[in-house]
């Protein structure tokens, strides 16, 4: 049984509508781990508050508690969510609020049920309920594994044990890492914040270029930087894609030319002649609408070859739910309602270039699914990502983008090539270094060498082998300190202290 000290006595006392105020601030509290603040230590102290207050003296429900700290979270590091609606102006932007809210509201659900699942235990199990309340998030529905906890240590030498354990690794390291904070004691307390806060001074992502990237191919990444609101008008259109023929054609000769998602306005037929003359014998990766006889339409990554041939195309798998499809759109159908979506790519492919080698095509949201980058029949040589960052503000929602591609690379050792219309544009090592990158407000054309790939990474191989044995690992522990403490009561270990 608890024994409440003087500050569980406090927090027994205080109104039900205080301790939930409080509950949602420590949760968005943690929320700040994310891009683009990068302050692990804040995630681990809001997190643990949200375990110290599992105890029985706190008036609201244990549904309640979780879906509170998971709805500051979520409130905190999703309020990008906003900005799409933001574009447009006045004709959506009173939506604005409602989606945050939403979308904070239903995601902390998970973490309502996680505290419910555990009903006051502490220690592991809590670690495990939360850790089950991540999983679900990034698969059911579709899944929308953004923000995961373990995401707040990217930014930090920390990130490279992903190449062992995996984002949902890292997660469970976090909240493990929060629990000792929670009941660790002062000791415990004291070795993790002073370890956390001496992270950034750890030699790690600092390490110099690496020699084997000399005499590789170079690729030159074209970052136009549209405003959203220009992207689709038709009075600028032809202008927009005279700037990306214009950087492509700017330079010595390169290897590989990358254009940002949806950057061909017009049928990709009618512009491959136009990119292979700008592109002076290199092959370039555009992307584009597409449609079939069937009347399927699709967001497409194409290659187009120094001859103006497409070589190959891939039809984006990871649809961005209500912004490229409608969930059980097909119900809406039966009653007379049809609504314009895309239709979905057949899932991980693999696209071979001649001196380049195969690489993983990705289309922007689906760079954020772990579960589907990298995977395939055969690991690729690199992944190529192109998105379209514009519609997602100029703050948060670019900077977590970014961060969730420098975690794919770090977790399969494979180099990225992203590029953004409007975002971050870089070349992205197996470290997770974005040495060549162009940011936010730039314009240009980055020519870099392509990094060479580590060796598949013990993640890349074993993609849940690591974290089953960090789990596997935290049970014994636990089970060994059990034991340890009932062989130390009176009789014999069969004594309990209530």
């Amino acid at each position: 049984m608890f024994e409440p000290s003087a500050p569980h006595r406090l927090w027994a006392q205080a109104p039900a509508w205080g301790q939930w105020a409080l509950i949602v601030v420590a949760g968005g509290l943690a929320g700040l781990g994310q891009a683009p603040v990068d302050q692990p230590a804040l995630t681990l102290v809001g997190l643990a508050f949200g375990f110290w207050i599992i105890r029985p003296e706190t008036a609201l429900p244990y549904f309640l508690r979780g879906w509170s700290l998971g709805f500051g979270y979520f409130l905190v590091s999703l309020a990008w969510i906003v900005e799409p609606f933001l574009v447009e102006g006045r004709g959506t932007a009173w939506m604005a609020p409602f989606a945050l809210l939403a979308m904070a509201g239903g995601l902390a659900l998970f973490w309502g049920g996680a505290f419910a699942l555990a009903r006051g235990r502490v220690g592991l199990w809590i670690c495990l309920a939360l850790l089950s309340a991540e999983l679900a998030r990034a698969y059911l529905f579709s899944g929308f594994p953004w923000a995961l906890l373990g995401y707040v240590w990217i930014d930090t030498p920390a990130y490279q044990l992903a190449a062992v354990i995996g984002p949902h690794g890292m997660s469970l390291l976090t909240l493990v890492l929060a629990a000792l904070i929670a009941w660790g004691g002062a000791t415990a307390r004291w070795v993790v914040l002073i370890a956390i806060v001496s992270l950034p001074f750890v030699p790690g992502l600092e390490m110099g270029k690496s020699p084997d990237d000399e005499g590789r191919p170079v690729v030159r990444l074209i970052h136009p930087n549209v405003a959203q609101e220009n992207k689709w008008n038709p009075e600028k259109m032809e202008e927009i894609y005279q700037r990306h023929l214009s950087l492509t054609q700017a330079g010595p000769s390169v290897d590989l030319i990358i254009w940002p998602e949806t950057s061909v306005y017009q049928p990709i037929d009618w512009a491959r002649s136009d990119i292979a003359a700008a592109a002076q014998g290199a092959h370039v990766v555009v992307g584009y609408q597409s449609h079939n006889l069937a009347g399927q339409y699709f967001n497409t990554l194409g290659v187009v070859s120094p001859q103006g041939e497409v070589k190959s195309e891939y039809h984006k798998s990871r649809l961005v739910p209500f912004g490229e499809y409608i969930p059980f759109g097909h119900l809406a159908r039966v009653f007379g309602y049809d609504f314009p979506e895309f239709s979905a790519g057949s899932g991980p492919a693999h696209i071979d270039i001649a001196g380049i080698g195969r690489l993983q095509p990705l289309i922007c949201y689906e760079g954020i699914f772990p579960q589907f980058v990298g995977r395939g029949a055969a690991r690729p040589d690199l992944l190529v990502l192109i998105t379209n960052d514009g519609w997602f503000g100029q703050g948060q929602g670019p900077a977590q983008h970014f961060a969730q591609a420098r975690a794919r690379a770090i977790e399969l050792g494979l180099p990225m090539l992203r590029v953004a219309n409007r975002g971050v544009t870089a070349v992205i090592d197996p470290w997770g270094r974005s040495e060549a990158r162009l940011d936010l407000h730039e314009r240009g054309a980055l020519d870099a060498p392509i990094p060479k790939p580590h060796t598949a990474t013990f993640y890349a191989k074993n993609h849940w082998l690591g974290v089953l044995i960090l789990v596997g690992m935290l049970v014994l522990v636990a089970f060994l300190q059990r034991r340890v403490k009932l062989s130390l009561t009176p009789g014999g270990g069969t004594s309990r202290k209530s």
